[in-house]
């Protein structure tokens, strides 16, 4: 190698390692000054020009997760400690960051029964009221404040509201969207399933909605082993070429219930309200029974990973001899 070629060598490695230092120098500044998509941006930035800056690369990450924690609000972390404790450095800090904090002004409207909420919120200060209409007259089912959740049955589950609420007093409140969520599964694997057990144990009114529904279901729910196969519906009632299949779960002469493999959330939350025609294939024994219906999507649950619950409430009745025949061979 001549010398020319080795001085040309040397030269570049120096520019390289010049740039390693100044992407790794402003990677720090900007976590220090709280610029944290500023920092993750210019650590991917370090990651592509100079993969092998092992060292830098995993300093920098341990710069941000430690300026993230000492950026957390010290009494939100105090309030939400049965959460957080459960967490682990990155999981918390993910969470927390993924939030955005805002203060309502008394008798605003956070909450519409019958309409669509993606947020969870997390009351920090004020004083909120949970109301159903009966006989055009708003009845105050609970009043929630401080340390209190919101939503949390809608944002776990993808259904529409089943009561409204508004503000008593100022709020203060931080909410995570739900699409904040969508990428947790590839950097936070768990983070998820974390908050939504957290969700059943601190849920409140929605629980207590959730259970005031079932016990006024008119219609017994029986558990079937089967097939459901779903032909997504335009508006107008027409098939559309869109379907898929799904494994029954359980049935009622007005509603059922089938296990779904869904990739995508975004694909999950756009089933809600949608209406299908639902072919369904149960063989009880050596008996194959055969039968459709028409549902509108009213819930969809999520369970692990990609398993979601996608819950139909029939148009019209089943007849009762067919659930009878069902039901004579569930187990």
């Amino acid at each position: 190698m001549s010398s020319t070629s080795t001085l040309s060598s040397q030269s570049g490695d120096q520019d390289n390692s010049q740039k390693i230092k100044e992407l790794f120098t402003e990677i720090k500044r900007l976590a220090e000054a709280k610029d944290f998509v500023g920092a993750e941006k210019l650590r991917d930035t370090l990651f592509e020009v100079a993969p092998m800056a092992l060292q830098e690369i995993i300093d920098s990450a341990e710069i941000i997760e430690k300026e993230k924690s000492a950026g957390i609000d010290p009494k939100h972390l105090a309030l939400w400690d049965d959460l957080y404790k459960e967490l682990s450095e990155e999981e918390k800090n993910c969470l927390f960051y993924s939030m955005k904090k805002v203060v309502v002004p008394p008798k605003k409207k956070i909450l519409a029964k019958g309409k669509f909420n993606d947020r969870l919120f997390f009351i920090e200060d004020g004083k909120v009221a949970v109301y159903k209409q009966k006989d055009d007259k708003n009845i105050v089912v609970a009043q929630l404040g401080r340390g209190n959740l919101i939503g949390e049955y809608t944002f776990t589950t993808i259904s529409l509201c089943s009561a409204s609420v508004l503000t008593q007093s100022e709020v203060t409140m931080y909410y995570l969207k739900s699409s904040a969520t969508d990428d947790w599964g590839v950097k936070h694997p768990g983070l998820l399933q974390k908050l939504t057990k957290f969700c059943d144990k601190k849920g409140n009114l929605n629980d207590i909605g959730r259970r005031r529904k079932q016990q006024k279901w008119k219609y017994s729910r029986h558990k079937i082993k089967g097939m459901v196969t779903a032909n997504l519906l335009t508006k107008e009632g027409q098939k559309t070429e869109k379907f898929f299949h799904g494994k029954l779960l359980d049935i009622s002469r007005d509603g059922s219930s089938f296990g779904l493999e869904i990739q995508n959330k975004k694909t999950a939350r756009a089933l809600l309200t949608q209406h299908l025609n639902l072919s369904f294939t149960c063989k009880p024994e050596d008996e194959k029974i055969n039968f459709s219906a028409i549902g509108k999507v009213v819930r969809v649950s999520f369970q692990l990973y990609s398993s979601y619950i996608v819950h139909i409430r029939f148009d019209k009745l089943i007849e009762e001899n067919l659930i009878e025949k069902i039901k004579g061979k569930e187990e």
